[in-house]
């Protein structure tokens, strides 16, 4: 049950920051930002890559893109070497929306986090990290069981 545990506050924890950042996402939900935040980051990107990358249905992200298009925020091209393929790319009003809603949502953040020690909030990020490094290995990695200990008294999922 200590593994449930663990997902339990990552969802309250998850809950509890949207329901703080939601005023700074400028009337987008947290999918839509999010789409936005991978486009600007990578340049474009295929949509079915995307919809694989964020965990969410094609026809999901299509009602999320329609939007955003809409928007004025994205654009919709077809690939150049497949014509089957939909590519997205930020209109340029996207960069300068994202400025803006980062730095409200850092503001926000420093509100959240500015109560907590430094020192905390610094093992807190090196925490995560390590979570996040242990999460994006590969399956087949040597490692045992969900709740096998390896020897050196780590617990693996």
């Amino acid at each position: 049950m200590q593994n449930f545990r663990l997902l339990e506050l990552f969802y309250r924890i998850h809950r509890r920051l949207l329901r703080r950042l939601v005023g700074q996402l400028q009337g987008l939900s947290a999918g839509e930002m999010m789409v936005l935040w991978k486009v600007n980051k990578r340049g474009f990107c295929r949509v079915t890559d995307l919809a694989q990358e964020i965990c969410i249905s094609p026809s999901t992200l299509t009602g999320i893109l329609d939007r955003l298009v809409e928007r004025g925020l994205l654009e919709r091209f077809p690939d150049p070497d497949d014509r089957r393929v939909i590519l997205l790319k930020g209109t340029p009003r996207l960069k300068g929306f994202i400025e803006e809603v980062a730095e409200a949502i850092e503001k926000e953040l420093i509100k959240i986090f500015g109560a907590m020690p430094v020192a905390d909030y610094q093992r807190l990020l090196v925490d995560l990290e390590l979570l996040l490094k242990y999460l994006e290995q590969e399956k087949g990695d040597g490692y045992g069981k969900a709740g096998d200990k390896d020897g050196r008294g780590h617990i693996h999922p």
